[in-house]
């Protein structure tokens, strides 16, 4: 952390704990019947793109859903992108004219667009919006979105999956 300005120290901050929530999803988390057979039925071969970052609350708590649903399949390909080093294809997928994190993307062989999702569940983002509206300080908003991830807000996120796959049948 020496040399670190304040910033930086605090996105370190936001990775460390990323990776512990990843080991709870792991931990707690199994796939339901109805995500792996949306995930069965997914149009393939197929490229899913993950776009985000390190610190990302919203990511720690998607990605390791994607992960194991792309295990299931020898004809999906999982590339986890960085946010600021792929902008170029992040403003293709803009949320409400924001380059908001993460966003999951599956292409197809022919490079068509089958599904974008992100970057959070809709439930949560519902939350955020009203505390934002109401001009709740940054600590109580980001508080409440790990507090909600926290108390098994992945199981939206799982939901949502389903629909997404689904939906383009």
């Amino acid at each position: 952390m020496k040399g670190l300005d304040k910033i930086a120290r605090r996105y370190r901050f936001y990775s460390k704990y990323n990776s512990e929530r990843q080991q709870r999803v792991d931990q707690l988390w199994s796939m339901s019947d109805a995500f792996r057979s949306a995930v069965m039925s997914a149009p393939g071969p197929a490229t899913w793109l993950f776009i985000t970052d390190d610190w990302c609350v919203d990511s720690a708590y998607s990605l390791p859903l994607i992960r194991d649903a792309v295990a299931l399949r020898e004809d999906l390909h999982l590339s986890i992108l960085l946010k600021d080093d792929h902008l170029d294809i992040l403003d293709h997928f803009l949320s409400s004219g924001a380059r908001s994190i993460p966003k999951f993307i599956g292409v197809g062989e022919n490079d068509e667009i089958q599904f974008v999702w992100g970057p959070q569940p809709d439930a949560i983002r519902l939350i955020r919006k009203e505390l934002i509206d109401s001009q709740a300080p940054g600590s109580e908003v980001s508080g409440t979105t790990v507090d909600w991830y926290a108390d098994e807000g992945w199981l939206e996120v799982e939901r949502e999956l389903v629909h997404v796959l689904t939906s383009q049948l």
